[in-house]
Order: structure tokens, then C-alpha cells, then sequence
């Protein structure tokens, strides 16, 4: 028996040295690293604007309830294959501003419209990609070949406007317009490349989201023979 109690002694006195380490282990390696943190997505690394998210773009981490920024996206799959609206940096947590692309769909008052080659004054910008909003600028057909880039791209004032014979406020509301389709060269979507000012082609034609004036007013310049300069900030 007195072999027995000093067995159970000494194992008693080792499990009692051991806990203490192995209690600090575990706290470090597992409680601490999981105590009031929560998973998020982030970017593994920088996205550009106009492209769909693959899992080689994303990763999910855990990080401290107090670092979570609102609207972080905590599950990978509501990210995939979701088109980003703005440049993402590396390590940035997801939210689903970056990925809105609701205002590329034509709401109930509104129509999704191709803006006729015919009716714009020279090329788009070369830089143009869907989500930009930009303003159509009109131009007078026949004085259209008098107006040199610098002029063109100058915030027509109301004397210029009375010249031209549109209101103030019908060009005003020719402004914000969103881009729902750049279509190059090739016929295809125009894309970011790692350079905005590098796109993947030259744009050909472009797509508006506009509502019910903006289409009226678009339809009535253009049959009147102005050209729209497309221009954006």
C-alpha cells in the first residue's frame, strides 16, 4: 500500500508540474488566438476595379471583434465570382461596397441604353470601364470638326449653352450618367489591366444606364444631329 500512495504521490506531483506549461501552451495556441476574434474575408492580393473575385484573390482570417469593418464580409462564397467596383488593396477586408454592381441593373424606371456610335463626338475615353458615371457634352454636328480636344472638354457655361440652344437644366440632367457596357475594339468587354490608364482595349461603344428624360433627352439631340462628347471625372 505504501508503494501504491507514493506512485499515486509522484504521478500527482508530475501532472501538477506538467499542467501548468501545458495550460500556458494551450492558452497561447488555442484560446488566446480564438478569444473574441471572428473570421473575415480579405484580398490576398491586389485586385483591380472591373474584375471577378477567385479564391486565388481571397483568403478568410480571424481578427479582433474591434478591427472588423462595417460590412466586412465574413464567408468566402458571398465574394466569389463577384465583380469588385473599386481597386482593392492587399489584406483589405471585403465589403459588399466593393462588390455593389445593384447599379449596373436598370431599375423599374430606368433602360438600359446603347449609346449610337453615330451620335458621339470622337472616341470615348480610352480609360472608360463599366461603373464610371460620366456627363455627355453636346456638340453641334456641323460645328463639330471646329472643336478641338481643349475646347470640347471645358464645363460648357450657360452663354455656351444658349448658343447651342439646350437649357441649363436639360444638361444638367446629362450628367452622373452610369456606364452599364464598354465594348472594344475586339468586341469584347473593355477590362482593367494592372494600369487604369493601360486598358485592355480601345472603347468602340458604350451602354448607359439612364431613366426616362435622360432617354427622351438623349433621342432628341441625337435625331437633331448634335453629338454627345462622353467625358467623366
Amino acid at each position: 500500500m505504501n508503494v501504491w500512495y507514493k506512485c499515486m504521490y509522484y504521478v500527482l506531483v508530475i501532472g501538477l508540474c506538467l499542467s501548468g506549461p501545458a495550460l500556458l501552451i494551450g492558452w497561447k495556441w488555442f484560446v488566446e488566438p480564438n478569444w473574441g476574434t471572428v473570421e473575415v474575408v480579405q484580398a490576398a492580393r491586389s485586385v483591380e476595379r472591373g474584375l471577378r473575385l477567385t479564391e486565388a484573390d481571397l483568403k478568410t482570417v480571424k481578427v479582433k471583434k474591434e478591427q472588423l469593418v462595417d460590412g466586412a464580409m465574413v464567408r468566402m462564397p458571398l465574394a466569389l465570382r463577384q465583380e469588385t467596383t473599386r481597386a482593392v488593396r492587399l489584406n483589405e477586408q471585403i465589403t459588399a461596397d466593393m462588390l455593389n454592381t445593384a447599379h449596373l441593373l436598370p431599375a423599374a424606371d430606368e433602360w438600359n441604353m446603347p449609346l449610337p456610335v453615330e451620335w458621339m463626338f470622337g472616341k470615348p475615353p480610352g480609360s472608360l470601364l463599366r461603373g464610371d458615371r460620366v456627363s455627355l457634352l453636346l456638340v453641334q454636328k456641323e460645328e463639330s470638326k471646329k472643336v478641338d480636344d481643349k475646347t470640347a472638354n471645358q464645363e460648357l457655361s450657360r452663354e455656351k449653352l444658349d448658343q447651342l440652344n439646350v437649357s441649363y437644366e436639360e444638361e444638367k440632367k446629362l450628367q452622373e450618367i452610369v456606364v452599364s457596357y464598354a465594348k472594344g475594339t475586339n468586341n469584347q468587354e473593355i477590362g482593367a489591366s494592372d494600369d487604369r490608364k493601360k486598358p485592355t482595349g480601345m472603347v468602340s461603344a458604350v451602354e448607359l444606364i439612364v431613366n426616362n428624360d435622360q432617354k427622351e433627352l438623349i433621342r432628341k439631340y441625337g435625331t437633331k444631329g448634335y453629338r454627345f462628347l462622353v467625358v467623366y471625372h
